[in-house]
């Protein structure tokens, strides 16, 4: 049985705030009748009721247009083998709905997903991969996961090797930081291949080598942790002064800068014993405690009475941010006649290598550093170790002398 199509004028008897109705159309097939929207609304004055349409004829073939939609939509169902129904045109509603674009994924997308999706990585660790991540797309905006080749890799590390640190300056990154890059650029790629988006094969980094530089680690020896706590500072070297007292307070704790800079009233703790603080280290989540009050005869501890502040959620060393501490450091340096190129990180070393000065106990500083390896303890005794042989040999090279027998002696007269 056929469908019968018919229009129907403002079936709710409801006008609009312009004194417009929706058209729509009515189709009835045994007993039952459904109603379908024209998205045309027209007045009364506009509705021809004895021609049931439009009165303007462009209009009324627009909306007959409508109703041919529907027919023609019936009749490609004849061919199956159970009989129309009303319901049947769900499946036309649902063709004319607008077919969403599936865009398709890239590596940068990718990449930027995965930042937020990987819960076990500190927020330092996020930081850090975010950075290369812009270094990426500064390169090139939009990455495919077909243009992951070696000639891409090659691109990119020249990209790096040429780009320099600041505006101003002409300095460019150092190898090991492109190195870095290239290690998160190669986890996310590894990230890619186990989601199936690279073939295994393809991974570019298997034929990519990577390139490191040995680094000499900075620390100061006692007495020139001496010379830095010796200077004083006029009124008006309240940021310089207290860069230094930052930096002593690293080396008298071993905290890395993030987690010094992080500190507040509410981590520092008094007891029987003395100050002591609780944290939670920013690039490794774990938890340590250190009694202030103890270490280097307490001197961390008139450190943090000298900047305590008095609300919980005040950063105690404001203001000192990275970029600032490590420029002020090199002005400090000149300052106490120690090492010029200065910077925050050498705090740490030193605490290590004083620590293992005083101890002699590797596995005490692993444990006060938070070194997961002892690997990474070992630097500090091979440092001190070089110290020491350094000194050995300044004194015994001062000691001795050359031989002086004027020549050969024979025992003869």
């Amino acid at each position: 049985m056929k469908v019968a199509y018919k229009l129907v004028f403002n079936r709710k008897k409801e006008l609009e705030k312009k004194g417009k109705a929706l058209v729509q159309i009515q189709a009835y097939l045994n007993g039952a009748r459904r109603y379908f929207s024209t998205q045309f609304y027209l007045t009364e004055k506009e509705w021809d009721k004895k021609e049931n349409n439009a009165k303007d004829p462009y209009t009324a073939r627009l909306i007959r247009a409508e109703i041919t939609k529907l027919e023609n939509f019936e009749m490609s169902r004849q061919n199956i083998d159970k009989p129309f129904q009303l319901s049947d045109f769900d499946n036309f509603l649902e063709s004319l709905k607008p077919v969403k674009k599936v865009e398709k994924l890239n590596f940068t997308d990718f990449y930027r997903q995965q930042l937020t999706k990987q819960p076990q990585l500190s927020k330092a660790t996020i930081v850090t991969h975010t950075v290369t991540f812009n270094n990426l797309c500064l390169f090139k905006k939009q990455v495919e996961f077909e243009e992951l080749t070696y000639s891409f890799l090659q691109e990119f590390d020249i990209f790096l090797r040429n780009q320099v640190i600041h505006v101003n300056s002409t300095k460019t990154k150092h190898t090991n930081t492109i190195e870095k890059y290239h290690r998160h650029l190669r986890k996310y790629i590894n990230l890619a291949i186990v989601h199936d988006l690279i073939p295994e094969g393809k991974n570019p980094y298997k034929k990519f080598k990577l390139i490191t530089e040995p680094t000499v680690a900075i620390f100061l020896l006692p007495e020139e942790r001496k010379r830095l706590e010796a200077l004083e500072f006029t009124s008006n070297q309240k940021e310089m002064e207290m860069a230094r007292d930052m930096f002593l307070f690293g080396c008298y704790t071993g905290l890395r800068h993030c987690d010094t800079y992080a500190l507040t009233r509410e981590k520092i703790h008094f007891t029987e014993s003395g100050m002591s603080l609780k944290y939670q280290a920013i690039k490794t989540g774990k938890w340590d405690h250190k009694s202030l009050s103890l270490l280097f005869d307490g001197a961390p501890a008139q450190i943090i009475t000298k900047y305590l502040p008095q609300r919980n959620k005040v950063r105690i060393f404001k203001g000192m941010s990275s970029q600032k501490v490590n420029k002020l450091l090199k002005i400090i340096a000149v300052m106490a006649d120690v090492d010029p190129k200065l910077y925050f990180k050498a705090s740490r070393d030193t605490f290590g290598t004083n620590l293992y000065m005083l101890s002699g106990d590797a596995k005490l500083v692993q444990l006060q550093l938070q070194h997961s390896k002892r690997e990474q303890t070992d630097k500090y005794v091979h440092a001190i170790e070089q110290v020491q042989n350094e000194a050995l040999k300044k004194i015994f090279k001062q000691n001795s002398s050359p031989s002086n027998d004027g020549g050969n002696e024979s025992g003869q007269d």
